[in-house]
C-alpha cells in the first residue's frame, strides 16, 4: 500500500469518526448516544496517532527502515502469530466460561450473545484455516 492510500485510509478514520461522534452528540433523547461518541472518538484517536506515524515514517528513512526490518523478521513474525495463537484460545475459553456462568443468575440474552460471539469465532477460524491451508 502506497503513502497516499494510507493517508487517505487514516483521514477517513478521523473524518468518519468525527462525523459519529457529532452524531452521537445530536442524539434526539437529548442525552447523547455514548455508543456512537466511544466510537467516533476511537476513530478519531486511532487515525490521528496513525497519521503521526505516517509522517514521523516519511521524514525519517531510518525509522522507515526499521520499521519494515521488524515487519519481515522471522522472531517478530513468530511472537505475533503466538500471541494471536494465545488471545484466540483465551477468548474462546474466556467466552465458554462467562457463557456457562452467566446462565445460572438469569442472564440468558448476555449468555446467548456471548455463546454466537464464540461461535462465530470459530467459524472464522475454520474458514480461514480452509483459506490459508489450500494457500500454502
Amino acid at each position: 500500500m502506497t503513502v497516499k492510500n494510507r493517508v487517505a485510509w487514516y483521514v477517513a478514520y478521523v473524518v468518519g469518526g468525527a462525523v459519529l461522534f457529532v452524531l452521537g452528540m445530536l442524539d434526539v433523547s437529548g442525552n447523547g448516544d455514548q455508543y456512537l461518541c466511544g466510537i467516533g472518538g476511537g476513530l478519531v484517536g486511532v487515525g490521528a496517532i496513525r497519521l503521526v506515524q505516517e509522517a514521523r515514517r516519511v521524514k525519517d528513512p531510518a525509522y522507515a527502515k526499521r520499521l519494515e526490518v521488524n515487519a519481515s523478521d522471522e522472531r517478530n513474525v513468530f511472537v505475533a502469530g503466538k500471541s494471536a495463537q494465545i488471545t484466540f484460545k483465551w477468548s474462546i475459553l474466556g467466552l465458554a466460561i462467562a457463557n456457562i456462568v452467566l446462565r445460572p443468575f438469569g442472564y440468558h440474552l448476555v449468555a446467548n450473545v456471548l455463546g454466537v460471539v464464540m461461535c462465530m469465532e470459530l467459524v472464522v477460524y475454520w474458514v480461514s484455516y480452509l483459506v490459508l491451508s489450500r494457500r500454502y
